[in-house]
């Protein structure tokens, strides 16, 4: 049986849960859209793998900026940079990711 809360609306736990999360939904939706690799596509697959880009994206970004709080801090358009950077180092074939500003944090990679 389901959690019922206290409150006197008895609202299942679950539900006060989803209400009080759903707020960082929103907010990624929100950043993901200023810069995407969507496109407009009629394969359902296609629409999931943009959104796995964007998400991944996003969360490695969000990790780069907690393991390198210096990096780029007056800058207002980081992600964007952080996006560029991130694309040429992908796009290059065969190549070991750049050893730049993107993994100078990191010490337990080769980046370090």
């Amino acid at each position: 049986m389901a959690e019922i809360s206290d409150h006197e609306d008895r609202k299942p736990a679950i539900i006060l849960d989803y209400n009080h999360n759903k707020g960082g939904v929103d907010n990624l939706d929100k950043v993901i859209g200023t810069y995407s690799c969507r496109r407009m596509t009629a394969r359902w697959p296609l629409v999931i793998f943009h959104n796995i880009i964007d998400v991944s994206s996003y969360n490695s970004f969000v990790i780069l900026k907690n393991i390198n709080p210096t990096w780029m801090p007056d800058k207002r358009n980081n992600r964007r940079v952080f996006l560029k950077q991130l694309g040429k180092a992908l796009s290059k074939k065969g190549a070991p990711p750049p050893q730049s500003s993107l993994c100078s944090a990191c010490e337990s990679c080769s980046g370090g």
